[in-house]
């Protein structure tokens, strides 16, 4: 039994030493230590394990691949310079509209201020208008009334210079607002003998006239 593991001790370490001496040998030749290894082989068909596909940005053989190209990134002074040619640019069209529509309003003010100007005028002409038709109808009143005052004199001096009774009988059948006109303008000794002869009720109506209107 000592003679069968001191056998399996010597195998072993003959076993040891061939494989060092492999894997020196394969190191001087390539310059890498060709490991025959269970894990360069498959478990299960103690076959080499196929090479690996070359990593995203890896080429065969292990070299990297150039990266792809940045975009370039923009100038800090240019993107500055841009914001402010823009900003100016905003500005200027803003102002530009501001003038625009500051001359529209100063042409609506002109056209409102003739306007205006028109209506004043048109407001004078009309109250001139209505002064002079004032001063006609005031002159054309002054005359009928200057008219009618002569014509109510002289039916008065008429009737103060016939009889009593005679004028009595005219002024009966005369309208009432005209013998009131006649008796306010007649004195009143001729006013008093004259409604003597008057119908009781005209007379009465009269001197209730005359009256009120010398109150």
């Amino acid at each position: 039994m000592n003679a069968f593991k001191r056998w399996i001790a010597g195998f072993g370490v003959s076993l040891f030493l061939i494989t060092a001496a492999f894997v020196g040998v394969s190191y001087i030749h390539s310059g890498q230590p060709a490991l025959v290894l269970a894990e360069d082989k498959d478990p299960q068909t103690k076959k080499d394990k196929p090479e690996k596909a070359p990593a995203e940005g890896e080429k065969a053989g292990g070299e990297q691949a150039p990266c792809p190209e940045c975009p370039e990134c923009p100038d800090p002074a240019k993107v500055v310079l841009q914001g402010l040619e823009d900003k100016k640019q905003a500005v200027a069209e803003a102002s530009e509209k501001l003038a625009r529509e500051k001359k529209e309003l100063e042409t609506y003010e002109a056209q409102i201020d003739e306007k205006l100007a028109s209506l004043t005028a048109l407001k004078k002409q009309i109250e001139e208008d209505m002064a002079r038709l004032e001063n006609k109808k005031t002159a054309k009143e002054s005359e009928e009334a200057a008219a009618f005052e002569a014509k109510m004199n002289r039916l008065v001096k008429m009737y103060a210079s016939m009889k009593p009774k005679a004028a009595a009988e005219i002024v009966n059948k005369m309208e009432l607002s005209v013998a009131y006109e006649i008796f306010l303008r007649m004195r009143e000794v001729s006013a008093s003998q004259i409604l003597a002869f008057v119908e009781y009720e005209k007379a009465a109506k009269i001197s209730e006239r005359l009256a009120f209107k010398k109150r």
